[in-house]
């Protein structure tokens, strides 16, 4: 399978303190990698240092061959990548239309409505409320909300930054089943930092464990779905009080 992405001993430092350091990994073309790890391990700096959001102090990131270690949001943005940030951050006085618009604004009018459309296809719960204020979904539809205004930029790599935070287990169902529907309808390559490790098992490929700022194994995540599998790496890269979710 074609590699989308290369990860080379990546580091992160805010100010005189290292958040991630010796980060080294791959995507494949329409591949899911998910980083699993406890707060404050260093998965939403992974995130946002493939995203052009914080510096890095070492390493390097390959985009299809190319080194974009030094390629600012705006133009990745372009290339192709797209992050979702923890905690959503739609624009709630916009109604779902608008949202979805700010997604694809520097698309030609013809695109920007075949993507919505697309869009609205997968995320059926909000297609018929297309025209309210975003504010009025609730929580799961306003994650499905941010994921679909994500997708308006046509992104080959969507970096999706805890999509389950807040949200019901009813509603955290919900929004892994339209990740898996966006993986079959559009073939993109997905990053996905979780802490529901039942959820992120049935959608990912492979599974990365960060601890402290470095990653401590790597595990495919169709063996993870076996239950003492999954009580095993729980206990080895988790810890024992870690739970499944």
């Amino acid at each position: 399978m074609t590699e989308l992405l290369r990860i080379e001993d990546l580091a992160v430092s805010y100010g005189p303190s290292p958040a991630v350091s010796g980060i080294s990994l791959s995507v494949p073309d329409r591949g899911t990698v998910a980083l699993l790890g406890a707060n404050g391990a260093g998965k939403s700096t992974v995130l946002k240092a493939i995203a052009g959001l914080v510096p890095k102090s070492a390493g390097r990131v390959l985009l299809a061959g190319e080194d974009v270690t030094a390629t600012d949001t705006r133009h990745l943005v372009h290339a192709g990548v797209v992050y979702v940030p923890e905690g959503r951050e739609i624009v709630p006085n916009l109604s779902v239309d608008e949202n979805l618009v700010l997604g694809g604004f520097h698309l030609d009018g013809a695109t920007r409505r075949q993507r919505r459309d697309m869009v609205l296809g997968i995320f059926t719960e909000i297609a018929s409320r297309a025209l309210s204020p975003a504010w009025r979904l609730s929580g799961g539809e306003q994650q499905m909300l941010a994921i679909g205004r994500a997708l308006m930029a046509g992104p080959r790599l969507l970096l999706l930054d805890e999509p389950s935070l807040g949200l019901a287990p009813l509603l955290v169902r919900r929004v892994f089943d339209r990740l898996a529907a966006i993986r079959a309808e559009t073939g993109l390559a997905i990053v996905l930092v979780e802490q529901n490790f039942r959820m992120t098992v049935r959608v990912a490929d492979t599974v990365h464990f960060l601890r402290g700022g470095r990653l401590l194994g790597k595990r495919d995540a169709v063996e993870l779905r076996n239950p003492a599998a999954m009580d095993e790496a729980i206990a080895a890269y988790l810890g024992a009080g870690a739970s499944a979710a």
